[in-house]
């Protein structure tokens, strides 16, 4: 749910940054590109925190699908010991 949240909010931004720029008469091909550059760089600032939760999200899946895959593997060797 967080990384909708993040990407809501990028997207929120790129907009606010292009429409400004549109409304300050700019074409729109470089309001394009000014208003990607603008809402990086503050993106960047301004969801720090949601970025950092959604990287420690990934983190423990990655985590228990490791620990998953070990025990897997220790349960085919024992089986395999038995046999």
């Amino acid at each position: 749910m967080i990384a909708f949240r993040y990407t809501v909010m990028r997207l929120m931004i790129f907009v606010g940054f292009f429409a400004v720029l549109l409304l300050l008469e700019v074409s729109l091909p470089w309001a394009a590109v000014g208003g990607a550059l603008l809402s990086m760089v503050v993106s960047y600032f301004l969801l720090a925190r949601d970025r950092e939760q959604m990287a420690a999200s990934l983190e423990r899946r990655v985590e228990a699908r490791m620990t998953r895959r070990r025990e897997q593997m220790e349960a085919e060797r024992v089986a395999e010991d038995e046999e």
